[in-house]
């Protein structure tokens, strides 16, 4: 949601303090521009998996320093809920966050839709994937062919 280009997986030790272990292996990987959280956690997944095969026989543990650690606070509905007064790259960046999981509610032609897919054109947020309330997923033209 933050628009990060970057993020990666860590193996570390946990203790009682929130991601404050000492650290057996650490990876970054890129996070493409139409990527949405559902091929991040996938890509993470995998790195995980190299990851930990590659210390679980033999870990070894450096402590982890306590500058620079960010905190990711919990998702709300009120996180889902789209402000088009905002930019286009963060509307954007709410949409690919919260994909394929929940979605990025907001209203389109005077319906409340969940965007799942979205694009940026000259400027504009312009949804690809949409699902009216009570309705099924659906491609933004099928949306737009069915409003009267």
């Amino acid at each position: 949601m933050a628009g990060d280009t970057e993020t990666g997986v860590t193996i570390h030790r946990t203790t009682p303090e929130l991601d404050a272990g000492p650290i057996a292996a650490q990876r970054p990987f890129p996070i493409g521009p139409e990527d949405d959280a559902g091929v991040v956690y996938a890509r993470a997944a995998e790195v995980a998996a190299e990851l930990l095969d590659s210390v679980l026989a033999a870990p070894v543990f450096v402590p982890q320093a306590e500058e620079g650690a960010t905190y990711a606070e919990k998702l709300t509905t009120a996180d889902r809920e789209l402000d088009w007064s905002r930019p286009p790259q963060e509307l954007l960046n709410r949409v690919r966050a919260l994909s394929p999981h929940v979605g990025a509610r907001g209203e389109l032609d005077g319906r409340r839709v969940t965007i799942w897919k979205a694009r940026l054109e000259n400027g504009r947020l312009v949804p690809v994937e949409v699902q009216p309330e009570g309705r099924r997923r659906m491609s933004y033209d099928e949306f737009l062919r069915g409003v009267r």
